[in-house]
């Protein structure tokens, strides 16, 4: 009887661990939605490329666009590994209605802001639920990056 308690134990320590290759729905879910949230943030980070005034957001906007797409490219071969559905690219344009000129920077940065604290809150709750130990890194990987982006976007706004 003590050994099956040590093997059920192992088994439910063995569930918990990041290193885990089995998924569940949460894992799914979370590299589904992550993934277009992840285009529209491409989609934004383009228009901030184009018509952003400062170094800072052109630079922020570069950085997104390369880390956003690595992103992308992982979670899409996840997805086509569980056979599921990889999401297309919104048709939306994330950020076509801001406007050129004097106040970009400062309208995108706000637009921004709002879109990485979703992200956050996305990646906080597959962190709750999910089983699949990669998924579970890259949430980790957003939640850091995108709370440290966060800060500094702060900054450059204060």
């Amino acid at each position: 009887m003590a050994l099956l308690g040590l093997v059920l134990a192992a088994g439910c320590a063995a569930s918990a661990d990041s290193t885990s290759t089995t998924h569940d729905q949460a894992d799914v879910v979370f590299s589904q939605e992550m993934i277009t949230h992840h285009q529209q943030t491409i989609q934004l980070a383009e228009v901030a490329a184009k018509s952003g005034k400062s170094s800072y957001v052109r630079d922020l906007s570069t950085k997104l666009i390369a880390e956003e797409k690595a992103d992308i490219d992982m979670m899409s071969s996840w997805l086509q590994s569980w056979k599921e559905t990889v999401p297309p690219e919104p048709t939306d344009r994330m950020g076509a209605d801001l406007k050129a000129g004097s106040g970009f920077d400062k309208e995108w940065l706000s637009a921004l802001s709002g879109h990485l604290e979703h992200g956050v809150m996305m990646a906080e709750t597959v962190k709750k639920s999910g089983k699949h130990g990669p998924t579970l890194e890259l949430a980790d990987k957003i939640i850091k990056a995108q709370k440290a982006e966060l800060a500094e976007i702060a900054k450059q706004a204060g």
